[in-house]
């Protein structure tokens, strides 16, 4: 009786982990390509990066991006302020902490988002 409870028990979590793992794996990503950026040395005048897909429903394609990877795994683009007309929180821009500027495509037009690279973790 013990084995197959116990069997039960390993079938049940094979399941579990099989379905956990199929759902990470189908994360859908958005591609952006970022191009005429600027900021201090070392800075990239273009790169691609990505994010996770937001849900069909959401109204804006990078409402809920703040931090785009880098294709290439080398550091992560966070954006501080969204461009002219768009959400940027106050202080950022004497803050001195959007040192890098770049224009990028989206779906609703293009823009100028500014930030920071961070190294990837």
């Amino acid at each position: 009786m013990k084995r197959a409870g116990l069997a039960t028990c390993v079938a049940c979590a094979s399941i579990l982990a099989a379905a956990f793992t199929g759902s990470a794996a189908a994360v859908d990503t958005n591609i952006y390509t970022f191009y005429d950026c600027d900021g201090p040395a070392g800075t990239p005048s273009s790169f691609t990066a990505v994010k996770t897909r937001l849900p069909g429903a959401a109204p804006y394609g990078v409402s809920a991006a703040a931090a785009f990877r880098l294709t290439d795994g080398s550091a992560i683009f966070v954006v501080l302020s969204f461009g002219e007309g768009n959400f940027s929180p106050p202080g950022i821009g004497h803050s001195g902490n959007a040192v890098v500027t770049c224009s990028v495509d989206t779906a609703v037009g293009t823009f100028e988002f500014s930030g920071l690279l961070a190294p990837a973790p």
